[in-house]
């Protein structure tokens, strides 16, 4: 086993477990097949938008698979549920499926319809497997589901608690009828609805081969051994760890009411084997459908943690549970009580709290040498997408999501940059949808896809860089209506680490009145917006409702992932090699990375870079001022016979200098102060509006955003970054408890 020796069972050797638990894994994985495979749901079959797990008899899961890790990784919270409400009256028997969407239930919002179903042999219950799926609709007052404008529970779309679809093998065709009549995709539903049962069915039976084969017995302790493999495995690399606190925060924008700011606080604690995630000082839950519950704030979490930690080793959510504590206070965005709106929480409330943590843990590793090459920044921070309803070109309903704004940038690693266009890390096998099927079944044209220059945060790594998109409607019977959702318009949300820049916002422009279809005519074919003439340019909200019809197009950017390291510190041969894939301008290469290129050949001029880099030093540091305004700018150095032990990203080590233990810059030597302080109070800041770092950025429609840069005060060198509301509190991000650490 990778990472581990296989786990001492009784009455199990090391053979048989690791043969059961590889065939555990491939069991739910053809759960997930067999279920795109029967969808009639482009969100299922092309995006993947779905996923499924394994639990044990008490719902501790022991198998997440590799799809939509949020949607799965919290439905033990639903096994709980209906062991709660159904093991006395009326009973759970084998052959008994059970169906939610209920958000308090298992489920991360109202469109994820879940089925869970309970594997029994000979009376004994013996596991549970579980499925959920995004439906295109759901009901409620806005097609797609996502409901904008709703201030509650009640104005989105009707709740299912978990209730039996199937009784003893019986198909309780009352629950269909039930579902389908609050849907204005039927058939779509209802095909999803049997996707679900036949998966559940060939994953029960291939349970049960396992059972027949090689005993209950057996395969119950085979659960418990991948639970404790996993365990063991993680808190062995947890103690290997330096201990310390972690911050990060973000920003939702726009609640689907008015474009009001909530942020998520996070401050993550390792202390020996076990990590603490305390969500204190996150925002009361908002009057509108960003919240997500509780199944939201652990299946967030679960998303970051099981890729990030768990990359070599069963994806076991309940034993990550086990290893970790949560704070966070009920009432908040990201645990939202009863009756608060949530329809987006799983692209909303959940998906930021992975960012967080995602954030955290990054800079957790970045303090390990081991495990440093695990860094990754934050992936791409959000989708940019929108719901498409009205008729499609054949005159038949249409309500369906346009999934290409999922294509966001991978996050930076400590050793490379992030992957372009990567998606989610949190869903490693999601895809966007091919062009040509968009256009087969909707009635619009997809003028161009492509990688959007500097959506990705500029570091000694950059984040990937996200895509952009141009929609324009075509052949269709009456206008369409768009729902539009997503976040980071106002703010940059894929974060960098230890000196890494943001990426940029996402963008939405709707043109009113073109020319497109004169140049159809014409035989002309857009390459660039600047082709195109409008008679009006709608800057669009992070949500709302818009119409596309005539000479309208919509033009969407999608942000990239964050960066890692200091610009500055960019090989520019890499600066140069984008440049040559139009994924970097000359002009910025200039501001960000120092580089300067010939704006003909694009080769790297090397002294101009070189006092480039000089002036942009020299500059940040005339244009900054200490954090703490009692500080001088004096040069304290922590040079000379030292003990270095481990670093801090690339810009800082953690030194023993004079008997103290302190953090210094790795360029000049410079002391921030005691290694359990945190190394932002001891730098210069330079505050400035997010525009100036990126021309995407100027989109914005709030102007008390900033972006914070902190430098070394010896050298200049970018140490952190933040972005954050302007006249905001500096929020600690690292403080280390070193007084015990000898490497």
């Amino acid at each position: 086993m990778t990472g581990a020796a296989a786990p001492t069972l009784q009455g199990v050797d090391p053979v048989t477990f690791e043969v059961l638990r590889h065939r555990l894994w491939a069991i739910n994985d053809e759960q997930c097949a067999i279920a795109a495979r029967i969808s009639g749901s482009p969100a299922v079959y092309e995006a993947f938008d779905f996923n499924s797990a394994l639990f044990t008899p008490s719902g501790a899961c022991f198998i997440v698979g590799n799809y939509v890790t949020r949607l799965a990784a919290s439905l033990n919270m639903g096994v709980e549920a209906i062991l709660r409400d159904f093991r006395d009256d009326p009973g759970i028997a084998d052959g008994d499926l059970f169906i939610t969407n209920d958000p308090w239930a298992g489920t991360v919002h109202t469109s994820d319809f879940t089925m869970i179903a309970p594997v029994f042999r000979e009376g004994r219950l013996l596991a549970w497997s579980g499925i959920a799926m995004h439906e295109l609709d759901v009901g409620g007052p806005v097609p797609g589901s996502f409901v904008v404008g709703a201030r509650d529970i009640f104005e989105e779309c009707p709740i299912v608690p978990p209730l039996k679809i199937a009784e003893g093998g019986r198909y309780r065709a009352e629950v269909e009828r039930l579902l389908l009549r609050n849907t204005r995709t039927p058939m779509m539903n209802a095909l999803n609805i049997r996707a679900r049962m036949a998966a559940q069915n060939i994953t029960r039976q291939r349970l049960l081969e396992i059972v027949r084969r090689y005993g209950a017995d057996t395969f119950l302790a085979v659960q418990e051994g991948i639970l404790e493999t996993v365990r063991t495995v993680l808190r062995r690399r947890l103690r290997e760890i330096p201990d310390g606190t972690w911050g990060e925060h973000c920003y939702i924008d726009h609640d689907g009411r008015s474009n009001a700011l909530y942020e998520i606080r996070l401050q993550m604690t390792k202390r020996g084997d076990r990590l603490t995630f305390d969500f204190r000082g996150t925002s009361p839950q908002a009057p509108g459908s960003v919240n997500c519950t509780r199944s939201g704030l652990e299946g967030g979490i679960l998303s970051a943690l099981l890729p990030m930690l768990c990359y070599d080793l069963p994806w076991a959510g309940g034993a990550v549970l086990d290893v970790v504590e949560i704070i966070s206070e009920e009432g908040t965005v990201n645990n939202a009580t009863y009756p608060a709106a949530c329809s987006m929480a799983t692209i909303e409330g959940s998906w930021a709290t992975t960012n967080v943590v995602n954030a955290t843990v990054a800079k957790m590793l970045a303090c390990s040498e081991r495990y440093r090459d695990e860094v990754q920044a934050v992936w791409s921070p959000a989708t940019n997408s929108f719901v498409l309803s009205g008729q499609d070109q054949r005159g038949r309903p249409l309500t369906t999501l346009f999934l290409t704004g999922i294509g966001g940038g991978g996050g930076a690693r400590s050793t490379r940059d992030g992957i372009d266009t990567g998606g989610f890390l949190t869903s490693i096998h999601t895809a966007m949808p091919n062009v040509e099927r968009n256009e087969g079944i909707y009635p619009v044209l997809e003028l161009w896809r492509r990688e959007r220059e500097e959506t990705g945060g500029p570091g000694t790594f950059r984040g990937g860089v996200g895509i952009e998109y141009l929609v324009a409607p075509h052949r269709n019977p009456v206008p369409l209506t768009l729902v539009m959702y997503a976040r980071g318009v106002s703010q940059p949300e894929g974060r960098g680490i230890y000196g890494g820049m943001p990426s940029s916002v996402s963008v939405r422009l709707l043109l009113r009145g073109t020319n497109l279809r004169r140049m159809f005519r014409e035989g002309r074919l857009p390459t660039r917006l600047e082709e195109i003439e409008a008679e009006a340019v709608e800057v669009l909200p992070a949500k709302g409702v818009a119409t596309l019809d005539g000479n309208d197009i919509l033009l969407s950017i999608v942000a990239g992932g964050g960066g890692y390291g200091d610009p500055l510190d960019r090989d520019p041969a890499r600066v140069a090699e984008d440049a040559r894939k139009a994924l970097c301008g000359v002009e910025a290469a200039s501001a960000m990375y120092g580089v300067v290129l010939d704006p003909t050949t694009l080769a790297v001029d090397v002294a101009a870079t070189a006092a480039r880099r000089q002036a942009i030093r020299a500059q940040r540091l005339q244009e900054s001022a200490p954090v703490r305004p009692t500080a001088n700018r004096e040069r304290r150095t922590a040079n000379g016979e030292r003990m270095v032990f481990f670093r801090i990203g690339e810009a800082m080590q953690v030194v023993e200098h004079q008997g103290e233990r302190l953090i210094r810059c790795t360029r000049c030597g410079h002391a921030y102060g005691p290694a359990e302080e945190d190394p932002r109070q001891g730098a210069v800041l330079r505050e400035g509006p997010i525009a100036a770092a990126n021309a995407i950025n100027r989109h914005s429609p709030l102007a008390d955003i900033v972006l914070r840069e902190f430098f070394c005060p010896g050298c200049g060198t970018l140490m952190s970054t933040d972005v954050a509301r302007r006249g905001e509190p500096i929020l600690p991000e690292t403080r280390l408890s070193v007084a015990n650490e000898a490497s």
